[in-house]
């Protein structure tokens, strides 16, 4: 039995009965799913892919597959028999963002700091282990960094802006959860990261005050600030991009992060106003 599966048969817990223990699988496994389609929604992913990355049973993908495809949440693109999220999801996305107005109220101060330092700038919030980039500004510079495309998830403390939001978690209990979490380990696992890895940037951006990557690609460098919003919990990063040449300069960096540190106050001022449960945000 396969890993997946063998956890969903276990019982549940809180005395659900059987028929909502099969609803609460269901919904986990979906969840499941998606957050796999979700980190391939470019290229998309094949049967066997899906298999190997869920560890569901032939069986299992097939049913989820079929269900979520008649609802507009997978779609499967031929010839190739990949699969992709479905618009349905977007639709949803666009009426989260409707309710707090967020995406309209931050993505201007987003491009306002990419205009300044000429480097792309991200903002991205936390949803329980992972965080979500929410809102990209391509840089201006000729040369210009790409990491992220709106919507990509990141594991916590995996990149800039999700190694800021970790290392503003002050409950080492909870980091502890979170690198346990499932959806984490699995992401860990496809892009290669340890553990350890995440742990000596977790110490470096507390020692430095905000989250310096760049041994995750060759080209690249990662500066980031976490952002907390209501009971003043860290909610969410603000992160600029370059290559190596154009922020390995501590004074350009210091300059790049007064920028970015003028720009994390009127952030914050926003998420302040919108309650931290928004996407689930505590792990």
């Amino acid at each position: 039995m396969r890993r997946a599966d063998a956890e969903s048969a276990r019982e549940g817990d809180g005395g659900l009965a059987a028929g909502d223990r099969g609803i609460e699988q269901s919904f986990g496994r979906a969840a499941v799913l998606l957050n796999v389609l979700a980190q391939s929604q470019r290229t998309g992913l094949r049967f066997t892919d899906l298999m190997h990355q869920t560890g569901f049973s032939k069986a299992t993908l097939h049913r989820l597959l079929s269900a979520l495809s008649q609802h507009g949440f997978v779609e499967i693109e031929q010839p190739g028999g990949r699969y992709f999220l479905g618009f349905q999801l977007g639709a949803w996305a666009a009426a989260v963002n409707s309710r707090y107005g967020l995406w309209e109220r931050t993505a201007p101060i987003v491009r306002d700091l990419s205009d300044r330092v000429k480097e792309t700038a991200y903002l991205s919030l936390r949803v329980r282990e992972m965080a979500v980039c929410l809102v990209l500004q391509e840089g201006t510079a000729a040369i210009r960094a790409l990491p992220l495309n709106q919507g990509d998830r990141s594991a916590l403390g995996v990149g800039s802006a999700a190694a800021a939001i970790l290392a503003a978690i002050e409950d080492e209990d909870e980091i502890d959860r979170i690198l346990a979490a499932p959806d984490h380990k699995a992401y860990c696992a496809r892009r290669q990261v340890t553990e350890e890895h995440i742990r000596k940037h977790l110490a470096r951006t507390r020692k430095l005050g905000y989250a310096f990557v760049d041994d995750l690609n060759p080209d690249m460098i990662g500066i980031a600030l976490a952002l907390r919003g209501a009971g003043n919990q860290p909610m969410a990063a603000l992160s600029v991009a370059a290559i190596h040449s154009r922020l390995r300069d501590a004074k350009r960096r210091d300059a790049v992060l007064a920028e970015m540190r003028t720009a994390a106050g009127q952030l914050e001022i926003i998420l302040s106003q919108i309650p931290p449960q928004l996407g689930q945000l505590s792990a």
